[in-house]
């Protein structure tokens, strides 16, 4: 990825972050005033994948600043996409929130999403949004390794067991049967993760690599969150899932150990308009909104995510963006494309 265009990017965020949401400041200037345009009587309907608490301050937010009527229905990725798939000649929602790009890029291809350049583009770095505007990147997610930290210093550590912080370690004996991780059929984490590990490693060593690891796991989950709920709680030793799913666990006081991997897989969480959806005028300022600093400092509270608009702080104890150990070659268009031919390969057994 062109890591050197975050300076630049930033400097256009500076520029554009006055704009606000879709219009900026309300003329009346009146304390209270709505602060973007006014859509009072107007309706906004989200599927969103990821979190609710998250989901639920930024409509607040923009309910505030807009008037909107706003409502979400909370979905796996997956099931997200297969909801939109199936309502495509009469939709039900209006926005796509949240997910992984993968799955947003698949929506787009196949005739799902509609384009919408957005006058908030520029406050997202470059590679993290479709270049056309089906979608835009709202934060980043990178993949980690978590372990609970008391079950681990209790039943391993005296056995003389090395903590797991790479890939290799999740293959060995100890660790058989406690570790847990998304199940990539249904969820985007788990479908970053294998797409990540294959185009990585290359097809060989990859599909070895994989084929290795699963035996090892005892349990596939829908949902990206829950390996780090289950590990927290010392139901399972292990979990192989989002950092940011795994320090949100450890802030409510059961401790994960977290490590990104060397050339971890990542992702963003975006946002994109349905196609054919009925709310147009509320979809595209809610677009606009969610792309803001004000909205990127939501994101970034609620979620513990890297915001993809560089004008947002990073959140506490995270390194700077250019410091991760990404694999920055991951090509999200190609996770999206090869994810049933990956999961039928990963489940053939």
């Amino acid at each position: 990825m062109k890591w050197k265009a975050l300076a630049a990017c930033a400097l256009t965020a500076v520029a554009l972050a006055v704009a606000g949401c879709g219009g900026g400041q309300s003329s009346s200037g009146k304390a209270g005033a709505p602060q973007g345009p006014d859509l009072k009587g107007k309706k906004l309907v989200m599927y969103v994948s990821f979190h609710e608490d998250t989901a639920k301050q930024l409509a607040d937010s923009f309910k505030k600043k807009t008037g909107a009527d706003v409502s979400f229905i909370r979905l796996p990725t997956g099931e997200a996409l297969a909801r939109i798939q199936a309502e495509k000649d009469a939709p039900k929602a209006d926005i796509w929130l949240g997910g992984t790009a993968d799955a947003h890029a698949k929506a787009a291809a196949d005739g799902l999403l509609e384009a919408y350049k957005s006058p908030n583009a520029g406050m997202i770095l470059p590679e993290y949004q479709d270049k056309d505007g089906y979608w835009y990147g709202t934060y980043l997610e990178v993949m980690s390794i978590g372990y609970n930290e008391k079950r681990f210093k209790e039943e391993f550590e005296p056995k003389g067991v090395k903590a797991p912080e790479t890939l290799e370690d999740l293959l060995k004996p100890e660790f058989k049967g406690e570790i847990i991780m998304p199940d990539p059929r249904k969820s985007g984490t788990g479908n970053t993760f294998i797409s990540s590990v294959l185009q990585q490693m290359g097809p060989e060593k990859g599909w070895a690599y994989l084929k290795a690891l699963k035996p090892q796991v005892a349990q596939f989950t829908p949902s990206g969150f829950t390996p780090g709920q289950k590990t927290g709680a010392g139901e399972y030793l292990v979990c192989l899932n989002f950092i940011s799913d795994q320090t949100l666990v450890s802030a409510k006081g059961q401790k994960i150990h977290s490590a990104i991997y060397d050339q971890a897989g990542w992702t963003t969480c975006p946002v994109g308009k349905i196609k054919n959806h009925a709310n147009d005028e509320a979809a595209k300022a809610f677009i606009d909104f969610v792309l803001t600093k004000e909205a990127g400092d939501i994101l970034v509270k609620t979620t513990h995510g890297v915001a993809c608009n560089p004008d947002v702080a990073p959140p506490e104890g995270m390194k700077p963006l250019k410091e991760l150990p990404l694999f920055k070659e991951y090509d999200l268009i190609k996770a999206g494309a090869d994810k049933q031919k990956n999961c039928d390969e990963f489940f053939a057994d």
